[in-house]
């Protein structure tokens, strides 16, 4: 140790860590974590929704084939985006949404995988759908287990309201 290093009478000082991000902090926080799910599930019905779009889907003669292709239009991103928004009322009685939320992203993730490996879309219209996936799909896992570590604190019963 040198001269100009001090350390607090308390013992070694903490390695500052990503926690200590003012960003990564609020991000964390479990209605802003819902509030990005509520904002991606409703999204994916706007990019439904709008299916003419070079931004969304630009589909070939406005056409899909197939006996089941509309369910490729099936907004199933309203009911998710309801339970998002019901939980975040009241976090106290809806810990679990995480675990949906990491299903949801999960799936996400693996359709833009498959459609990437299968050649139907390119790289470039799966590269935003994936980094976002997999981000909320990392901070709804924090979220599972942050909670579970701060369950056993008072504080965090108090955060959670």
């Amino acid at each position: 140790m040198s001269d100009t290093d001090v350390q607090p009478a308390g013992g070694p000082t903490q390695a500052t860590s990503a926690a200590s991000n003012p960003i990564l902090e609020f991000v964390q926080h479990p209605r802003i974590v819902l509030g990005l799910l509520i904002t991606w599930s409703l999204l994916t019905v706007v990019a439904q929704a709008i299916n003419q779009s070079s931004i969304f889907a630009d589909l070939p003669n406005g056409d899909i084939h197939g006996a089941l292709g509309g369910l490729a239009l099936a907004w199933q991103g309203i009911p998710l985006a309801v339970l998002y928004v019901d939980s975040a009322r009241d976090l106290s009685r809806h810990r679990r949404i995480f675990w949906l939320a990491m299903v949801h992203m999960g799936a996400a993730i693996a359709a833009n995988i498959y459609h990437l490996a299968g050649s139907d879309v390119s790289p470039e219209s799966v590269i935003l759908p994936l980094a976002s996936a997999s981000a909320l799909f990392v901070l709804s896992f924090l979220q599972i287990f942050k909670s579970r570590g701060a369950d056993a604190s008072p504080a965090a019963a108090a955060d959670a309201t």
